[in-house]
């Protein structure tokens, strides 16, 4: 999905949308806590922003129009969107699942065998209609409905070992988005624009993470 001429901003506690055309703002939302990152998956931008206790809250906002989509108290590492749901690997080491047009919680359970000796967070994927949770330890596939976990080879020619970073055919890069809770805030999200899923750390479209 392209926008032209359009960028999401963060400023402090306040994202707009602006238009570097018409130079302004098309839409502003102010966000109550310090702002920690943000990254954009087709037409939904993630806010990911935390308190002074360390608590993560994950904001999903409508790029076009700014309106919420689904607010959820979530330090997500990993995470993809496809078929109105989203999924995605938190820091506390569990998978999940929301529904984005209903803005439930459809399951979230406890990953296992996945986290890597080095302590590097795995990664959620969309490949052949498949989403598979993998790291440089083990990969399993994922049951969309109950997230259960199924131990497994990724397709050929994919090596879960050895893969550092996936870019999909809409060239957005897949699982690097950071939800660091530290830093000040000094963000722009630009033409990041995708397919059927997004990914950012967070997975990608169909057939590329």
């Amino acid at each position: 999905m392209k926008s032209k001429n359009k960028i999401i901003v963060s400023q402090k506690k306040e994202v707009f949308l602006y238009d570097t055309k018409l130079l302004r703002k098309e839409w502003s939302i102010e966000i109550k806590h310090k702002i920690g990152g943000i990254a954009r998956f087709d037409d939904l931008v993630l806010i990911s922003s935390y308190n002074w206790w360390g608590k993560v809250f994950s904001k999903f906002i409508n790029f076009s129009s700014g309106e919420v989509v689904l607010d959820i108290e979530e330090n997500i590492l990993s995470l993809l969107i496809y078929d109105d749901k989203l999924y995605f690997i938190n820091k506390d080491k569990e998978i999940g699942c929301y529904s984005i047009v209903k803005k439930t919680k459809i399951y979230k359970v406890a990953s296992t065998g996945l986290w890597s000796w080095d302590s590097t967070p795995p990664k959620i994927a969309l490949i052949d209609k498949n989403i598979y949770a993998f790291s440089k330890r083990k990969a399993f596939k994922i049951n969309m409905s109950n997230g259960a976990q199924s131990e497994t080879q990724l397709p050929k020619g994919l090596d879960n070992k050895s893969i550092s970073a996936m870019v999909d055919e809409f060239q957005i890069n897949i699982n690097t988005f950071s939800s660091s809770s530290s830093g000040d805030s000094a963000f722009i999200a630009g033409d990041m624009g995708g397919g059927d899923a997004g990914g950012g750390d967070a997975g990608g479209g169909d057939g590329g993470g």
